[in-house]
C-alpha cells in the first residue's frame, strides 16, 4: 500500500493532532510573551518599590520635555523626599525602612493618573513626571499625597509617630533650556521645603523669592 493512501488516513486522529499542536504552540507563545514582559518590567522598574527606576525616569523626562517644546503642553516635575528616613533606618533597621518606602511608594502609585510617571530616583527620593499638568494641579496632587502619607499607619512596624515627606515642584517654562533644568528646579524647591520645616510642598517660584530676600 502507498504510505499516504486513504487507508492510512484517520480524520479523528488528524483532528486530535492538530488541536494538540495548536495548544502546545499557543502555550509556548504565552510563556515566552510573559517572560519577555517580566524581563522588560525588571529593566524598567525598581526592585523594592515597583516604581519606575531612574533610568526610565530620565528617558521619559527627556521625551516629555521634547513634547512640551513641540506642543507647548504643560508639564511638571514633583520631587519627594521622606523626612528623617536615615533616622528610621538607624532606629528600627533597614528592613523597616524598606517597608516604609514600599508603602509610601504604593500610595504614590495609587494617587497618580495614567499620564503621570512615578519613579524611585534615589534611596528615599521619589519623583513624579506630571504632563498635561499646570502648576496648581501639580501642587494639589503633591499636597494630597503629602497629607495621605501622614495618615499611614506604621504601628505594626513599631513606629508610633507619623511619617512625613517634603515635596518640591517645578514646571516647564521659558527658563528651562533642557529637561534636566526642570529636575534641578524641582530639587531646589524640595531643598526649600526641607530647610523651612519639612512636611510641606514648595514651588520653584517660591525659591526665587526666598533666596532673593
Amino acid at each position: 500500500r502507498e504510505p499516504f493512501s486513504d487507508e492510512h488516513y484517520d480524520p479523528l486522529l488528524y483532528w486530535y493532532m492538530s488541536i494538540a499542536t495548536a495548544v502546545v504552540f499557543s502555550t509556548l507563545g504565552y510563556v515566552i510573551g510573559k517572560r519577555e514582559v517580566m524581563i522588560t518590567d525588571l529593566a524598567l522598574t525598581d526592585g523594592l518599590t515597583s516604581l519606575y527606576n531612574k533610568r526610565y525616569f530620565t528617558n521619559r523626562l527627556e521625551q516629555e520635555f521634547e513634547r512640551h517644546l513641540r506642543q507647548q503642553s504643560p508639564m511638571a516635575v514633583i520631587q519627594i523626599d521622606i523626612d528623617f528616613f536615615k533616622r528610621i533606618n538607624d532606629t528600627y533597621g533597614h528592613h523597616v525602612g524598606d517597608e516604609v518606602l514600599k508603602k509610601i511608594a504604593l500610595l504614590i502609585k495609587e494617587n497618580c493618573r495614567k499620564n503621570e510617571i512615578a519613579a524611585r530616583v534615589g534611596g528615599e527620593e521619589l519623583s513624579i513626571i506630571a504632563y498635561d499638568c499646570v502648576e496648581d494641579e501639580a501642587f494639589n496632587l503633591a499636597e494630597r499625597i503629602r497629607q495621605k502619607i501622614t495618615e499611614l499607619d506604621f504601628s505594626h512596624l513599631g513606629i508610633s509617630a507619623p511619617i512625613t515627606a517634603s515635596f518640591g515642584i517645578a514646571i516647564a517654562d521659558e527658563t528651562n533650556l533642557k529637561a534636566a533644568d526642570i529636575y534641578q528646579h524641582a530639587d531646589e524647591a524640595l531643598y526649600l521645603a526641607k530647610k523651612t520645616g519639612r512636611n510641606k510642598v514648595c514651588l520653584y517660584s517660591e525659591t526665587i523669592n526666598h533666596f532673593e530676600e
